[in-house]
């Protein structure tokens, strides 16, 4: 009995034994479990605190904004892109390198994407392959074949084949110099009638007149900075005087002017001028009932040499120019000395001179559809005298070719001569109709 017993102790002490010893050889295997997984967890918190890290330093400099199309791959459809790798690699190949320097911004998207490749990379869906395999979207536009043109002998009258893949022949394209002159003529027929019965209770007599102008500009523009413009402008009319006892017509209108300027671009609108303005008569000038000549051809001739500035500005519609010339030259001639005085010509001479400025502007202004003004402002002074020339010119157009006219032609000269309280300021006015001709 004892002997059972003792068996039974052996027994219960081995079988404890064995389980003590299974019990800490599972614990062993338990502490070392549980070491490696507290492993993985730091290096992976660790891992997480140096990326916040790197992120929270970053500053931005301003030199990049959202609209930058780098960003378009962190944006896209998750694609694997093998440039993102090579930038924080070393080179795999001897023949690699990269491209010029790495901006920055690269670096930051590629460190992005290379995250998201090593650690979710079942994110994956497209690879750069695929994105080069999709066709272009544009249009492709079809390359320019230059021709072969060579020297070949002409044999008869026969006409070369045409290849019909390429009609183009180089031969016939004419090479033309820019042309940039303008040209304007306008030519106006004027009339006017007036019948008045010898009985007229009023009295009055029959008269006509006529009156032509042409007008000849050419404009050189080479539409960079030098502008040159002429303009010539002839102007003659006649009316007839019944009573008259020495003249059956009598000029009432009688102009040749030419103006040339040549002008240098300053800025948008200012250029910088030198101009010539020269005018005189075609024929001679008298009063009703007197055969005194009182004008002639170049008796007066004035011309007028000056330097300075000048505005343009053109509108639909409307055009103005201005010149402000301070440095002028004026010289008036006279082929009859006896015109000389009335003129401002020391007596016995013919020509006198004078230093000064003047101003010179024109405009021209289509009011309304079928009413136009242009006018010309002439001053001139050279600190002793002054002449100044305002000439209106309102135009009805009846129809492409009718219109009447009416011209205003005040002016003012101080240099002529004239008696104490004589009035200076002079005035023309005439109302015409007729025939205009733009050419």
């Amino acid at each position: 009995m004892r002997k059972v017993n003792t068996s039974v102790l052996l027994l219960l002490f081995m079988l404890t034994a064995s389980l003590a010893d299974a019990q800490s050889q599972r614990k062993g295997v338990q502490r070392k479990g549980e070491d490696k997984t507290e492993q993985v967890y730091k290096a992976y918190l660790d891992s997480l605190v140096a990326l916040k890290q790197r992120y929270e330093n970053w500053t931005y400099t301003g030199d990049d904004v959202l609209t930058n199309p780098y960003y378009y791959s962190l944006f896209a459809s998750p694609t694997f892109y093998a440039a993102s790798v090579h930038r924080v690699l070393p080179p795999l190949e001897n023949n690699y390198r990269p491209r010029g320097a790495v901006d920055t911004t690269l670096v930051y998207i590629s460190d992005a994407l290379n995250y998201v490749y090593t650690h979710a990379p079942w994110l994956i869906v497209h690879n750069e392959t695929d994105i080069e395999a999709v066709p272009d979207i544009r249009e492709k536009k079809p390359t320019h074949i230059k021709p072969d043109i060579s020297m070949t002998r002409k044999t008869g009258n026969t006409v070369p084949e045409q290849d019909e893949d390429n009609l183009f022949d180089a031969s016939a394209i004419v090479v033309r110099r820019p042309n940039f002159w303008t040209f304007n003529t306008t030519i106006d027929l004027k009339i006017k009638q007036n019948y008045t019965s010898e009985n007229w209770y009023r009295g009055g007599e029959s008269n006509n007149s006529w009156l032509a102008q042409v007008n000849f500009k050419a404009d050189y523009n080479n539409k960079q900075k030098i502008t040159w413009s002429n303009l010539l402008e002839t102007k003659l009319g006649f009316h007839s005087l019944k009573n008259d006892q020495y003249h059956d017509f009598i000029a009432d209108a009688d102009v040749i002017r030419f103006t040339s300027k040549l002008g240098l671009k300053a800025t948008k609108h200012w250029y910088y001028t030198v101009s010539w303005q020269s005018w005189t008569q075609f024929t001679r000038g008298f009063r009703s009932n007197n055969d005194h000549v009182y004008s002639d051809f170049m008796s007066p001739f004035e011309t007028n040499l000056s330097i300075g500035m000048e505005y343009k500005q053109n509108v639909t519609g409307f055009n103005l120019t201005a010149a402000i010339q301070p440095f002028g030259y004026n010289m008036k001639y006279v082929d009859r000395k006896g015109l000389a005085s009335a003129n401002g010509i020391d007596a016995g001479k013919h020509s006198k001179s004078t230093y000064g400025s003047n101003i010179t502007m024109r405009h021209e202004w289509n009011i309304a559809k079928n009413i136009f003004w242009k006018s010309r402002l002439y001053y001139f002074t050279n600190y002793e005298r002054v002449l100044v020339e305002w000439e209106h010119t309102f135009k009805f157009s009846i129809n492409k070719y009718l219109s009447t006219d009416l011209s205003l032609y005040p002016r003012f000269d101080d240099s002529v001569k004239h008696e104490p309280g004589d009035c200076l300021l002079l005035m023309q006015e005439m109302l015409t109709f007729g025939l205009t001709l733009k050419l």
